[in-house]
Formats: structure tokens, sequence, C-alpha cells
């Protein structure tokens, strides 16, 4: 081990904290459990060798390589696959622009061309013979004039519009812009891979990288060295890997109250004594993405010093964005409004159980995704989770609550089908009038009552056994917290599960409030924890020849940060050690590893031990 360690010595290079000493991240770990694992293997690991910071700068020398910039070329060629081919992307482009066309429409006509005062007063049917008035005059509800006054509502929506089109533009310009590689990308399929739009529809993406790995030996993709499935797939993930160490790590966890929309598990801060919350609404992924992700590093894929040794410039950063997004937040807010209501509202119109199912939310994203592992097999394994979740969540029944829900599907479940039958007798009875409403409209808001309470009765035939449902729940998450182990059935268990698998009405109603969360968190608490941030990128940087800096926990380095609490032939320090054997666990369940690589770690692992 230590002769192979010796040889990678000047390809992989550790960057040290610029600060002085080393500050340990324990202060945010999660606590380890130990679970069933085998080890396996990947090809390459980083060496304890030289640690000179000058080794993080170096470039890998793309002057004599034909494609310029190896991690754009991969990510397109991976988008490329989940697309299923050039018409594809073409199409999902178009209509992607025609959303954005259309939500600018409904929200000129519905906020400002609509008057909803007079459409609140249409008389219609049987109503307006009554009154005498002309029925259904929709030309009355339409404003001529849609600006005058010009409030501060309207100024809003108009803002909402403006970002909204200038969005729309953006990716208008941004199709053509991208269309060339695409292209490039499709001639590199059909000439290089051998692989027709055709046959990518069924070809498997292990299959597809493992044609690149043979490609590279005959056609040097990387003028530095050979590339394996490993580094790859690496080099797709760079950015993904850094925010999945960070939320593993618990550096993305602040000191807010359990109520606010979107706050997941908690995680032990020793430093401050209490349990901190993590939290990463979309809004919050995607500005850290651009504040941090996008800008660290070089045209040689290294991390840069001065993004390092200059904390204050990105406190300065975060705060600019998270007032510019305060002041545009009731523009933004809009934009989820309106979406879900587009998306959403005939789909609970007809299926009104549909507002009781539940979803991941955006942070038990980024807390199961596993170091390297691409989106699609994510998802497909999210996927295979949900099932066995709506289960566990099924093992803590309410007697109570199901024994009034039985009593209001009843009840509204009775009147809904009395007025159903009353209309096959004589549909003009249902435009009768009670309380100011017709009948059809008691009709459609029993029917709605009794599909929701439906969901909340229990079921009478449910086995109970929140251990048994528990583990195959984590058979597909892979996530198991120390705390939560023989607890399956306590309240805290549950509480905690269901801030990351919610009913799905919540989690878009958390998302439209994460619009104004989140300038809060960038204000007043991302700021706090950027030295943090800086340090965990410090700490876990490793360069590799070929690939650049990547995130050293990716590289399943288990002699720098292996825990034997999860079968590591090696214990390393508790601030470098992955939570919960994350880095174990995504080793296990690498779908990449090629049979040279499983052999060679297998005859290391057997040194090690």
């Amino acid at each position: 081990m230590m002769s192979f360690l010796s040889k990678d010595t000047n390809a992989q290079r550790r960057f040290k904290w610029p600060w002085g000493s080393e500050s340990p991240l324990s202060a945010q770990l999660l606590v380890d459990i130990p679970p069933e694992i085998e080890l396996s293997d990947y090809r390459r690991l980083p060496s304890s060798g030289s640690e000179s910071p000058s080794g993080l700068l170096q470039g890998e020398g793309f002057k004599q390589d034909p494609i310029p910039d190896l991690d754009i070329f991969f990510e397109r060629l991976y988008e490329y696959f989940c697309a299923k081919g050039l018409r594809c992307i073409i199409t999902k482009w178009i209509i992607e622009i025609l959303n954005v066309l259309f939500m600018v429409c409904c929200i000129g006509f519905f906020f400002l061309f609509v008057d909803w005062n007079a459409l609140g007063h249409l008389k219609c049917g049987v109503e307006a013979l009554e009154s005498g008035e002309k029925p259904c005059d929709l030309k009355k509800v339409i404003k001529h004039d849609p600006l005058f006054p010009f409030t501060l509502p309207k100024m809003i929506t108009v803002g909402s519009m403006v970002i909204l089109t200038t969005y729309g533009l953006t990716n208008f310009v941004k199709f053509f812009v991208q269309l060339r590689s695409t292209l490039i990308v499709r001639q590199f399929y059909y000439d290089s891979l051998k692989v027709t739009d055709l046959e990518i529809q069924t070809i498997s993406w292990p299959r597809i990288v493992e044609k690149v790995v043979l490609l590279q030996k005959s056609q040097k993709l990387c003028v530095v060295r050979d590339l394996s499935e490993h580094d790859i797939i690496m080099r797709i993930m760079r950015k993904e890997n850094y925010l999945i160490g960070m939320v593993n790590k618990g550096i993305l966890s602040f000191p807010i109250h359990s109520w606010v929309p979107g706050a997941g598990p908690t995680v032990r801060s020793h430093a401050h004594d209490r349990r901190n919350y993590l939290i990463l609404p979309k809004a919050l992924e995607w500005t850290l993405n651009w504040c941090i992700f996008q800008s660290m590093f070089d045209s040689n894929f290294c991390v840069r010093k001065e993004f390092l040794t200059s904390p204050a410039v990105l406190k300065k950063r975060l705060v600019f964005v998270g007032v510019a997004m305060l002041i545009l937040s009731p523009c933004l807010a809009i934009f989820p409004l309106v979406y879900v209501i587009l998306r959403h509202a005939e789909e609970i119109y007809n299926h009104p159980s549909t507002a009781s199912s539940r979803r991941w939310s955006n942070l038990s994203r980024w807390i199961f995704r596993e170091y390297n592992e691409v989106n699609h097999f994510f998802r497909h394994r999210m996927n295979n989770s949900a099932l066995h979740s709506l289960n566990y969540l099924k093992q803590f029944p309410t007697p109570l609550v199901s024994i009034m829900a039985k009593f209001v599907s009843f009840v509204s479940g009775g009147l809904a089908g009395a007025l159903i039958i009353i209309g096959f007798v004589d549909e003009s009875i249902l435009e009768g009038h009670i309380f100011g409403r017709n009948l059809f409209w008691y009709t459609i808001v029993f029917g709605t009552i009794a599909a929701v309470s439906r969901k909340v009765v229990a079921d009478e035939l449910q086995v109970i056994d929140p251990e048994g449902t528990m583990c195959f729940v984590v058979q597909h998450t892979h996530y198991m917290p120390k705390r939560w182990r023989g607890k399956e059935s306590s309240e805290l268990v549950r509480r905690e599960f269901e801030t990351l698998f919610q009913y799905t009405i919540i989690m878009l109603l958390e998302e439209m409030a994460s619009i104004f969360i989140t300038p809060y968190l960038l204000i007043f608490e991302v700021p706090k924890r950027v030295d943090d941030i800086l340090r965990f990128i410090s700490d876990f940087t490793v360069y590799v020849d070929g690939v650049g800096d990547v995130c050293s926990l990716s590289l399943f380095d288990f002699r720098r940060h292996g825990n034997r609490n999860y079968g590591s032939p090696s214990d390393a320090l508790k601030s470098l050690r992955s939570s919960q054997g994350k880095m174990e666990k995504s080793f296990l369940r690498a779908p990449l590893l090629s049979r040279s690589t499983c052999r060679f770690w297998r005859m290391e692992i057997l040194t090690l031990q």
C-alpha cells in the first residue's frame, strides 16, 4: 500500500489551510453508526506526500488537447445521454422557452388584465336571468387600461414579468450557444463511440463510460494520462461532491427554529452547545452554487488560492446576493405561486388525494446522495424508496384523527353522492342556490373533502412494525443516524423523517416561503459559516493528475478518511471522516467499478489489514 501511495506523491497534493493550524470540523459532525458492509475498490487514492500549496495551482496542460474543457465536455456527454438524443434536447429547450412565455402571459393576464372584483360580482345562468342582466358578459372583467393606476402590486407584477422574460431570453441565447457543443457531442457519440440516437434510448450509462475509457487509449482525450471511469465521474460531479460533503459534515446547519419552513434534521454543534438544523431549499442551493462553486475553480480546474484566503470577499458576495434577493423577493414569489397553480391545480381538482401524497424534499436529496452518484442513478434509488417510506409513516396511526376522518368522509361522501343522484334525476336542479352557491359547487367541495379525508383513515389491515419497515427504507436511502437507532418507533424519528419526506402541498408551500427565508440566511447566517466552508474546501481538496482539484472524500481514501466502524481498513481523525460512513457507503455502491480496480483494492486492503 505504501509503495502505491509513494508512486502517486506528485500526482495528488493537499492544500493547507492558509490561516495557521487546522481546525477540526467535529463541531458539526453527525454521529456514526456501524451498518453491515463489505469493501470493494476504486483505482486511484491521494497520497500523503507533498503538501506544497503550489501543487494546487498546477494545470492539466490542455494546450495539446483537442478538447479545451473536459469538464464541460463530459457534462454535455452525460446530459446528452440523459436527454436521449438530439431531437429530445432541442424539443426540451423549445418547450422550456414556451413554458416561460406561457407563464409570462398568465402572470400578465391574471394579475393585470383580470378585474377580480368584477369577476366576483359577475352573474351567470339563472342568477343573471333573474336579475335581468346580460348573462356572463366577460368583457366586464377585462381591464382596458391595466397599468392605470400604477400601484405597488402592479409594479411587483411588472417586475416579475421582466425578470421572467429576462430568464427566458437568457435560455433562448443559451440554446444557440450550447447547440454547437451539443452537435459536437452528438458527432462524438456517432463517430467515436458508435452509438446512435436510437441506441442511446436503451444503452446504460456504465457502458457509455466504458466506451469512453477504451477510446482514451487510442484518442487522447486527456493528454496527461489515461482517464478511468472514476476520473470521468469525478469530473462530472466535481462541484456536487463538495456540496454533498458540506451537507454530510453539517456545514450547512444553522441555529434556526424547528418551525422555520424547510428545517430538516438536527446536527450537534459543540461550539455553541446546541443542535442546529440542516436547511437547504432550492433557492439557497442555487445561490451557494453561484457564489461558491462557480467561482472557486480556475481554468485548470484547481481551487483558486485567493478564493480560500479571502473570506471577507465571499461574505460580501453572500450578503450582496441576499440583499438583492430580499429586494426582489416579492417579484420572485410570484413564480412558484403561478407554477403551483398551473402545474398542480388541475391534478388536485381531478385527484384530490394528490394533496396528501408525499415527496422527498430538496434537503433530503443532498443528505441521501452519495459521492460520485450521478443524477439518474440517484433518482432511481429515491423512487424505489418512496413506497417503503410511505409504509414507514403509516406505522404511526392516530386513532383519534382516523375516527374523525371516517366520520368526515362518511358525511361528505354521502352528501356528494346524494347531489350526484339528484343530478342524474334532473341536472337543472343542481343550478339551484343555497347560501349563495349552486349545488354544482357543493358537489365539488364535498367530493374533494371526502377524497382527502379517506387518505387520512388508517388501514385496518396494516401491521405495525416500524423497525422492519425502516430497514427497507434504509436499504435505499442508506441513511440511519445513531440517534435513530433503536428508536424507529419514537416520535422523534417520525418527526425528523417527515421533514425529509413531506406532503407535496407542504413542500410546495415551503419552496415559496424559501424565497423570503433564503435572503435572511444569506445576510445573517451563512456569512457566519464562511470560515467553516472555506476550511472544509481546504481540508478536503486533493489534486489529481488529469482531473484537477476534487473533493478528497470522492477519492475514497481510506487511509486519510477511513472509519473502521464502517469496514474501512484504517481509522482516520474524526474531523476528517465522513459522517455516518458516507464515504464507505458510496464506495460500496458505486456502479462504475472496473474489475481490475476491484482486484487491485482487494490486494491493498489485505495489505493494510
